[in-house]
């Protein structure tokens, strides 16, 4: 049978064999000499003993020391007798500590979880652990509507501007009517010099031989015709410009802009123009002066429209409201409609159709088809603007979540 021993220099445990019991043996990992109890040696020490009296000496020996003999030397086993191998086991592998990881955590217990609490006034939510997320619960990561929303928010207030000022250019659109309905029903509109309603020295209505000499209907239709249409213009512009503040990534800054610089040299053209033909000049340089200024009003106001219809459809694009195209292209096509029943049309009416004198009935048939014509433009016009106000109100109220 064999024994067990462990190595007093290096601690390690071994095995012996059983005839190499009660001799002195060598470890065979440090190669120190051992000496082995013997089998009753090792039964005796693992039984269990009672304590031991002290001894009581007799006092002529209590100051004699006790003599101690040496136990003789057993002899040294080999570790070919107790079957151990020459060469010295490899040492026993480190034990490694399990991985740790730091952002792991724990479920929590049961007792924790609660129903999902929900308040609609707060839009906030209070949710289980690895729940989805409230589309209510505020973030501190903007979207995209909410970084292009200032932007979007001037845009819509430069369209309102332009909104009125479509409103005061629809106004002369009734003008022509109204007076065809007073001659129609026998009254009679204001004549004779305009002197007695306005007069300016040196300018309008005064004695000095440069003056502008106006009349009553003359007034009346500066009053009616010209001041909503320079207003109109006024704010179109202005409106325009306040459009330019739109993104650059909707393609539209550029030209609204520029669309709004042209709006005021149409204004500028056409004030010029009006001054010119009616303001004397020496050599005849007013009516020269006027077909300049008259031209520069038509190639700006053409050229304004275009690109702010432009601007126009570049932003429903941006928006994603595909109808504003559509709402361009039709006041596109009523324009050049307007247009060409203005002029070819308005010759071949003329010289076959129209009679002379003019009666009375056709004078109001001719101005009804007039005003329905620039009213039908006018409100092609203002359905393609308050088609691109309703995308931005559409993004201004998904920007707000």
């Amino acid at each position: 049978m064999s024994m067990t021993l462990s190595c007093p220099s290096c601690s390690k445990r071994f095995k012996i064999r059983e005839e190499s019991i009660g001799k002195r043996v060598r470890c065979p990992y440090c190669a120190e000499t051992i000496s082995t109890p013997t089998a009753e040696e090792k039964a005796i020490a693992g039984a269990p003993t009672a304590p031991i009296p002290p001894e009581v000496l007799p006092p002529s020996a209590a100051g004699l020391k006790p003599t101690i003999t040496p136990p003789a030397a057993a002899p040294v086993a080999s570790s070919v007798e107790w079957g151990a191998s020459d060469t010295p086991a490899p040492p026993a592998p480190v034990p490694m500590a399990p991985p740790s990881f730091p952002h792991a955590t724990e479920p929590a217990p049961l007792s924790e979880l609660s129903a999902p609490v929900f308040n609609r006034g707060s839009r906030t939510a209070t949710q289980r652990p690895n729940a989805k997320p409230d589309r209510y619960a505020p973030s501190n990561t903007p979207t995209p509507e909410q970084l292009l929303a200032p932007q979007w928010s001037r845009v819509r207030a430069g369209l309102c501007w332009v909104l009125f000022g479509l409103f005061l250019l629809a106004l002369p659109g009734f003008v022509g009517f109204a007076k065809a309905i007073a001659q129609r029903s026998g009254t009679e509109l204001p004549q004779g010099p305009g002197n007695d309603w306005v007069s300016i020295p040196g300018y309008i209505n005064s004695s000095e031989p440069n003056s502008v000499v106006m009349t009553k209907p003359e007034l009346l239709d500066a009053a009616a015709y010209g001041l909503p249409v320079i207003l109109g213009l006024l704010f179109m512009g202005l409106g325009r410009l306040l459009c330019g503040a739109a993104p650059r990534t909707s393609g539209a800054k550029g030209v609204f802009t520029f669309s709004g610089l042209f709006t005021f040299v149409a204004l500028a053209g056409l004030l010029a123009g009006v001054v010119c033909d009616r303001y004397p000049l020496e050599g005849g340089k007013g009516i020269v002066w006027a077909a300049y200024a008259w031209t520069a009003f038509l190639i700006a106001l053409v050229t304004a429209e275009f690109w702010f219809l432009t601007g126009l459809t570049a932003s429903g694009v941006n928006l994603k409201r595909p109808g504003v195209a559509r709402a361009v292209g039709f006041a596109a096509f009523i324009a050049m409609l307007c247009v060409t029943a203005a002029t070819i049309g308005w010759a071949i009416y003329t010289e076959h159709y129209r009679t002379i004198p003019i009666s009375n009935d056709t004078r109001v048939y001719e101005q009804a088809a007039i005003m329905l014509g620039w009213l039908l433009l006018i409100g092609a016009y203002w359905r393609a603007v308050r088609g691109v106000r309703g995308a931005i109100a559409e993004l201004l109220e998904n920007a707000r979540y």
